[in-house]
């Protein structure tokens, strides 16, 4: 079920990209111990114009950037999430993203708030509830 959402600046050749989904995929499946099959990644490319930073819009001399987000079914460790923001930075070297310049959004959600072929996480056996969230913070 892991899901990451890139956000990339435009620009990049299709190659890039493709080494950029093989890359992403690799560091949820060795961060989380995830099955290759369940990781899904959504790669969007965003404008210079409409990326901002600073208060101002990106620029052709922009360096690039990367805002990553990750949609897990929530029950993961602090220790499997540090790995993957770590696994996630580095993997954005792939569209020649400093790791200064990618942000990383972990997700958790509740297993009753995540469906998967018409079922609910839950009904399917995995991840942890809304209550549990709650209590581990």
């Amino acid at each position: 079920m892991p899901t990451i959402q890139a956000h990339i600046m435009e620009g990049h050749a299709d190659g890039q990209k493709a080494r950029l989904i093989e890359v992403l995929t690799d560091a949820v499946v060795a961060a989380l111990d995830a099955p290759i099959d369940s990781v899904c990644v959504l790669l969007n490319e965003i404008p210079r114009a409409h990326f901002g930073i600073a208060g101002k819009a990106a620029r052709a001399g922009t360096a690039p950037r990367a805002v990553l987000q990750a949609f897990l079914i929530a029950g993961r460790t602090d220790a499997q999430k540090v790995r993957l923001v770590e696994k996630l930075t580095a993997a954005a070297a792939a569209i020649d993203v400093a790791p200064g310049s990618v942000r990383v959004f972990i997700q958790d959600l509740p297993n009753e708030d995540f469906g998967l072929g018409g079922l609910t996480a839950r009904a399917l056996g995995r991840g942890i509830g809304r209550a549990a969230l709650v209590s581990h913070n």
